[in-house]
């Protein structure tokens, strides 16, 4: 039986389609001082990129892995918020998941 998982992507990669190279630039500054520059996050686009896996194509990743919620505005920088989940790691490719539920991204 296979199951949905939501790619994490770094934070210090994700890049919004719509923003400015000026845009793009603010958000790398402001991961890199916010101390998250090594974490994970599923957000970005208003879509997630999931995929379906059997449960023994996963395995669980290690515990230093620190997954984010983030949110900001036009007026403000985005703050980071530490999501307590569980992260898997896909073992053919490496990329880390995390199963798909209806709160993610939800404060």
């Amino acid at each position: 039986m296979k199951k949905t998982f939501v790619l994490l992507q770094l934070l210090t990669a994700l890049t919004f389609e719509d923003e400015t190279a000026e845009d793009n630039a603010r958000w790398m500054r402001n991961v890199t001082q916010s101390g998250v520059a090594a974490g994970y996050t599923y957000s970005g686009d208003e879509e997630y990129d999931t995929a379906d896996f059997a449960c023994n194509e996963m395995e669980f990743a290690a515990d230093d892995i620190k997954v984010y919620d983030f949110m900001g505005s036009a007026q403000e920088e985005e703050r980071f918020y530490v999501r307590d989940i569980v992260v898997f790691k896909h073992i053919a490719t490496g990329n880390y998941y995390v199963l798909e539920q209806e709160d993610l991204g939800v404060f």
